[in-house]
């Protein structure tokens, strides 16, 4: 029987990309997961629309609600490295959603100048967030309840804007101590023995995502070489 502490569901249309290795180590780390598709819920809108992103969270942390974490992640352009599942659990808050940190100010890069500088990621990513199923649900709500809330905004934006004001419902892992995102992350991202490493902060992300589309030639290089 799967253990009930932790389990990862991935929204995707298909499977593809990086999907089939990203499963297999899922499994090989004993995590569980769930596969939701997402083409298949309303007001879809590239996977960006703000109350679809309500709408997904709410649904999948009511359907694993009996689960002590949950992770909620892309699915075609994720890579998982850990091999143990107790250096996850031990990185998850119990009190708050932590999103995926990234380099890139998207889709509005005018708002940057106005969030605090906490290192090179400092805005929000949304391929990547974890917490408690109850967590997720209190975001839900208060997201809805937020004077800035509009479903048919993007999320990066709406989450951006919360971090500029400096709204304690939006915590990222600027640090990534979790969830590393690749867009402009090469300068300090290695591998040792084939585990990835922030050089910049000395942190061992257990998820990369290789977001905006940003090539992964060079990640598997670093990665290959690493198990020489």
């Amino acid at each position: 029987m799967a253990s009930s502490n932790l389990i990862v569901v991935l929204g995707t249309t298909a499977s593809g990309g990086f999907m089939p290795e990203y499963l297999k180590s899922l499994e090989q780390a004993d995590i569980p997961y769930h596969i939701e598709d997402i083409s298949m819920m309303p007001n879809l809108n590239g996977g960006g629309n703000l109350g679809w992103k309500v709408e997904f969270f709410r649904k999948t942390a009511s359907m694993f609600s009996s689960y002590e974490f949950m992770i909620v992640s892309d699915a075609w352009d994720m890579m998982f490295f850990c091999r143990n599942k107790g250096e996850v659990l031990c990185r998850l808050p119990k009190d708050h959603v932590l999103f995926a940190a990234e380099k890139n100010c998207y889709p509005d890069a005018a708002i940057a100048p106005r969030i605090p500088d906490r290192g090179p990621w400092r805005f929000m990513n949304g391929g990547l967030s974890g917490g408690t199923p109850q967590s997720f649900l209190a975001w839900c709500d208060a997201a809805e309840r937020h004077p800035l809330y509009v479903p048919s905004a993007l999320d990066q934006w709406f989450t951006n804007e919360l971090l500029a004001a400096e709204d304690p419902l939006i915590q990222i892992d600027y640090r990534t101590r979790l969830f590393f995102c690749l867009y402009g992350g090469y300068p300090e991202l290695e591998f040792v023995n084939g585990m990835p490493v922030n050089t910049m902060y000395h942190t061992y992300p257990c998820w990369i995502h290789a977001n905006g589309k940003w090539s992964t030639e060079e990640l598997l290089e670093k990665y290959q070489r690493s198990l020489i």
